[in-house]
């Protein structure tokens, strides 16, 4: 093979993406709607009764735990 048709499939070889590239766009999107989900969450907990029997002590845990699901489902997409 000559050179520069080594040199070229080197280079391609390079470009490709392999799956310790890190995150990608839509991972960080997917991870930026986790983190907008767990404000809201947070911000639903405020809303919270010492009790514990009003719909935000009953809605704010679910937002809170999905986002946090969410997020991790954004840091393994591909």
């Amino acid at each position: 093979m000559s050179d520069k048709k080594q040199k070229k499939v080197v280079a391609t070889q390079v470009q490709q993406k392999t799956p310790t590239d890190g995150i990608s766009k839509t991972g960080w999107k997917i991870i930026l709607l986790g983190v907008v989900g767990l404000v809201i969450g947070f911000i639903l907990l405020s809303f919270t009764n010492p009790e514990g029997n009003n719909w935000a002590s009953v809605v704010s845990p679910t937002v809170i735990i999905l986002s946090y699901v969410t997020i991790a489902l954004g840091i393994i997409a591909r």
